[in-house]
């Protein structure tokens, strides 16, 4: 079977062949469920928030002007969807006030982290990353491990390329802030 593009679905679907959504569900629900699972941190939730952004895009395919890729234009319509259902399910969440690390304790935790195995950093990463906010889990794992450029995080999240240097700026800070208490609970940090 040939593999056609974006374009050539997104033409048909306007042509009345609503059927030609299914090859685009098909492309993008990995990624999709993918992506909510990074914001949600809930399977359930995830699943819903992918299916709910593959109807708001199928219902809203006539506003997709082409000026960035379908992908990046239906990956900012599935980051808001995820994002709209954290912040709904936390509305009664009361946040506390960060300890902020001097730059002696970033540095300290900085080298310690560059002292440990590969999977040891993967395993410590992982475990800072789930207790950012999810805007900051995202914009890190889409520059860090999906390594889309800072133009193309700006389109998903609707943040200016400005913004988006700022935000990692500040997530890269607080991953460290995250590491430190990881590690000082574990005795690696004294």
């Amino acid at each position: 079977m040939e593999v056609k593009s974006d374009s050539y679905y997104i033409a048909e679907v306007l042509r009345g062949k609503t059927d030609s959504f299914a090859p685009l569900v098909d492309r993008y629900k990995q990624l999709a469920f993918s992506l909510s699972l990074k914001i949600t941190k809930n399977r359930e939730d995830a699943e819903e928030a992918a299916q709910d952004a593959f109807v708001k895009a199928f219902r809203s395919l006539e506003t997709f002007k082409g000026g960035a890729s379908f992908k990046t234009w239906f990956f900012r319509i599935v980051y808001t969807t995820a994002i709209s259902k954290v912040r709904r399910k936390r509305r009664d969440f009361v946040s506390y006030e960060e300890h902020k690390l001097s730059e002696s304790e970033l540095m300290e935790t900085e080298n310690v982290v560059g002292e440990l195995t590969s999977e040891e950093r993967s395993i410590h990463l992982h475990n800072a990353l789930e207790q950012l906010d999810p805007e900051e889990r995202v914009i890190l794992n889409l520059y860090y491990f999906e390594e889309l450029p800072v133009e193309e995080i700006a389109a998903i999240t609707d943040l200016t390329a400005s913004n988006v240097k700022v935000k990692l700026f500040r997530s890269r800070k607080k991953l460290y802030e995250k590491l430190h208490f990881l590690l000082k609970a574990e005795g690696a940090l004294v």
